[in-house]
């Protein structure tokens, strides 16, 4: 009966629809509290996705490369609506090429990796996005200014890669640089994360090379080539 109240459906046509859900593994039903929670076919789901996804294809080598060059963990993520989708997640001096799992969503104004996303997207959709988004602080360091931000974006764009100083989670930082498909369009961001209390400092430069260049590298193998004619692009993307 809540369900049918939320969806605003008869009570009937939502037990129907629960039903072929729970039959299919999309929902399960605690025998004892009678409430519902997602189904294990959610998780194949979600391990099928991350695996058919051409940047993930594409990207977990480079991405645990990078990892392993830089003893950092490497993410890589798409836009999801309105936020930083992660599909894979590399650790360093790992076998694992590929992480079997989707997620989490991370809030793009605040994330590095969000931000490397955001801030290369059209302007209609930039400012579509501040317009829906509630900007709520994750730690005192949050960024929730729009005017701060957006500032941010444009530095993101100037510099080629984003920042975020335990905007997120206190303790944590990372840098993030997008990754773009054939057309231009942004395809998602890979990012480097680091407790602040290593240190590397000195490194950040380098860090930032490594990162870029990766992230080059990726957009290379979707088909973007930014100093290629647009003759040659064409006939790449033809003869792949």
């Amino acid at each position: 009966m809540e369900i049918a109240s939320i969806l605003g459906l008869p009570k009937g046509t939502a037990h129907n629809i629960i039903r072929t859900l729970e039959r299919n593994r999309f929902l399960q039903q605690d025998e004892e509290t009678r409430k519902y929670s997602l189904g294990s076919k959610i998780f194949t789901l979600g391990t099928i996705m991350s695996g058919t996804l051409e940047i993930n294809q594409k990207g977990a080598g480079p991405a645990q490369k990078l990892a392993n060059k830089t003893d950092l963990v490497s993410r890589i993520a798409i836009w999801d609506q309105d936020a930083a989708l992660i599909s894979i997640e590399q650790h360093p001096h790992t076998s694992q090429l590929l992480s079997p799992r989707i997620g989490p969503r991370v809030a793009a104004y605040c994330s590095a990796i969000g931000r490397a996303i955001l801030a290369y997207l059209p302007q209609s959709e930039i400012d579509a996005y501040f317009n829906k988004t509630s900007l709520t602080p994750f730690t005192e360091k949050t960024m929730t200014s729009r005017d701060q931000i957006i500032e941010e974006l444009k530095n993101t764009r100037s510099r080629g890669y984003a920042i975020n100083n335990e905007e997120l989670t206190l303790g944590r930082a990372s840098i993030a640089s997008p990754i773009f498909k054939g057309a231009g369009r942004v395809a998602g961001a890979i990012s480097l994360t680091w407790l602040r209390d290593r240190k590397i400092n000195v490194e950040t430069d380098i860090l930032i090379h490594d990162l870029r260049t990766t992230a080059g590298e990726i957009s290379e193998y979707l088909g973007y080539y930014p100093t290629i004619p647009e003759e040659v692009r064409t006939f790449n993307r033809l003869n792949r």
